[in-house]
């Protein structure tokens, strides 16, 4: 699916660039959902737009992040989205901005958030976006409020496991892989975060000082960015300490399980001890003749189990 806002204030939607007439050619911003290689080839025949920033989504260096010249600005976000119910994964969006227009392209695993609250977003405030440069900064604010919901939603995940945890004194097995799982979340949200914010700062060096409202804007997202990314380290903190206390709680449990086989074991040895030994039944075993031997041998194994469970009690073992 296209989307493009025309400089008359109008929004099309397009199932296709085949389906583009000469008016929506005058456009002033496009996002390509689900984007194919022939509407990557189109925009680079029509608009002479270098997009080999989209063929080095696995490098890590700021290149394949960021590239400007003296036409285009090019950015390749890699944003962090639910893949699975509890597991996020890293998706790319990238964006191209020229003198005169905004290319996007989304992609669709990015999920509802962009595809649908990004544009709805954009729909209700199209009479504010006029330039590019408007474009830019509704873009980065709109990301800059992507990381914190998504850091809103890690914290929030982390108070109702802590409540659980801390508060009822509940765990259960999987508690351990479930704050695994929100520790690797929070770490590919810091990547992406500092990713971010590095390309902000490197775009911020190239905007001319005739837009400085662009670099206003950026100076101001990136204050922003840096409460979350303390929130980000506050999440962190947080999981390490769940992870400490039911750690802990799992050692005392265990320790707990072994003290009560090892009283056990010992409340057992003796009895089995005394039986052991009567069984023998050498001939030269005096006890076996008298008339109260059995009752004797009862006895005995009866206290070699009562006398170390009351001494366990007053230890306060049991």
């Amino acid at each position: 699916m296209i989307e493009l806002y025309t400089k008359n204030g109008k929004l099309h939607k397009l199932e296709s660039i085949q389906n583009m007439t000469d008016e929506q050619m005058d456009f002033i911003s496009i996002r390509f959902y689900d984007y194919k290689e022939e509407d990557l080839n189109w925009v680079k025949s029509n608009f002479n737009i270098d997009l080999s920033i989209m063929n080095h989504v696995e490098d890590i260096e700021i290149s394949s992040h960021f590239q400007e010249n003296d036409y285009q600005s090019s950015f390749h976000f890699s944003l962090p989205q639910y893949k699975q119910k509890n597991l996020m994964v890293e998706e790319s969006l990238f964006v191209v901005l020229t003198e005169e227009r905004v290319f996007g392209f989304f992609n669709s695993s990015l999920g509802d958030y962009f595809t649908d609250i990004y544009g709805h977003k954009f729909d209700s405030r199209m009479n504010t976006l006029y330039q590019v440069e408007d474009l830019f900064k509704f873009l980065i604010e709109f990301l800059s409020d992507y990381y914190a919901d998504i850091t809103e939603n890690i914290a929030k995940r982390i108070k109702q496991l802590a409540s659980r945890v801390l508060v009822k004194k509940e765990f259960m097995e999987d508690d351990l892989d479930t704050i695994t799982q929100l520790n690797f979340n929070n770490i590919l949200i810091k990547e992406s975060l500092n990713e971010f914010r590095r390309i902000l700062r490197l775009h911020k060096k190239g905007v001319r000082e005739s837009k400085s409202s662009v670099k206003d804007k950026i100076d101001e997202e990136l204050n922003d960015l840096a409460v979350v990314s303390d929130y980000i380290q506050f999440n962190f903190d947080r999981l390490d300490d769940l992870k400490e206390n039911i750690s802990n709680k799992i050692e005392l449990e265990q320790n707990k399980i072994f003290k009560l086989l090892t009283m056990v074991t010992f409340c057992i040895s003796m009895p089995t001890l005394i039986a052991g030994i009567y069984g023998m039944n050498f001939q030269n075993m005096p006890e076996l003749a008298t008339k109260y031997g059995y009752l004797f041998a009862l006895i005995a194994m009866l206290l070699s189990v009562v006398i170390p469970l009351v001494y366990f009690k007053r230890k306060k073992w049991l």
